[in-house]
């Protein structure tokens, strides 16, 4: 119990000196943002008022994903200083990745909640549908979807960068193998909230 304790206090102090360093750094974070709602721009620009329902959830997800590399892939950059290795060596393990992963969630909330918000501003519903069928089906397969991906671009990104040169390299090549079953996962999970088939979505989530 107090290895426990122990754990979390350390997860939720490494957490905090992230988001302290996010907010010092606030371009970074503007930057993530900024990518994510220029790419549903584009892809606002690239369709036409007869989108699908296939292609509607095929662009989301994928402006989900580059967007979520951007801001989880960096996770690690900072790791090269001398006050990051500091922290890195005399912190818990455990509680390190933890604390990585606690700040990343948040991260990618955040972000589920930009693009989704600029997908219906641009975008509107798909053909043919005027409101999801289970909206509350659909943020939380977002939601889902983006937290299964970013647990595993944790984990890669952590790998990665014991890389000294062409750390974000090598977590594209290790991170996309694992994360193209949860995208068909989550586009699968999306389509079922805007079609109205929460039964089909419901046999998905345990795979999550």
């Amino acid at each position: 119990m107090g290895q426990t304790l122990h754990t979390l206090r350390t997860a939720g102090t490494v957490a905090r000196l992230e988001w302290q360093l996010e907010w010092r750094q606030g371009h970074q974070l503007a930057a993530v943002g900024l990518f994510a709602i220029a790419s549903v721009y584009v892809a606002f620009q690239a369709s036409d008022q007869h989108t699908g329902a296939a292609a509607w959830t095929a662009m989301l997800w994928l402006v989900h994903l580059f967007s979520g590399f951007t801001a989880i892939g960096r996770l690690f950059d900072r790791e090269r200083s001398n006050v990051r290795r500091y922290l890195q060596w005399s912190a818990e393990p455990l509680g390190l990745m933890l604390g990585k992963l606690f700040h990343a969630v948040l991260t990618t909330t955040a972000l589920t909640a930009v693009v989704l918000g600029a997908f219906l501003l641009f975008l509107g519903w798909p053909q043919g549908i005027e409101s999801p069928g289970k909206p509350g089906l659909l943020v939380l397969g977002a939601w889902l979807g983006g937290l299964s991906m970013t647990t595993t671009l944790v984990f890669v990104s952590a790998v990665a960068s014991q890389v000294r040169n062409g750390s974000g390299a090598l977590a594209a090549v290790l991170g996309l193998p694992l994360l193209l079953p949860q995208l068909i996962l989550a586009t699968r999970l999306t389509r079922g909230a805007l079609s109205d088939e929460p039964w089909v979505m419901l046999v998905e989530y345990p795979v999550f």
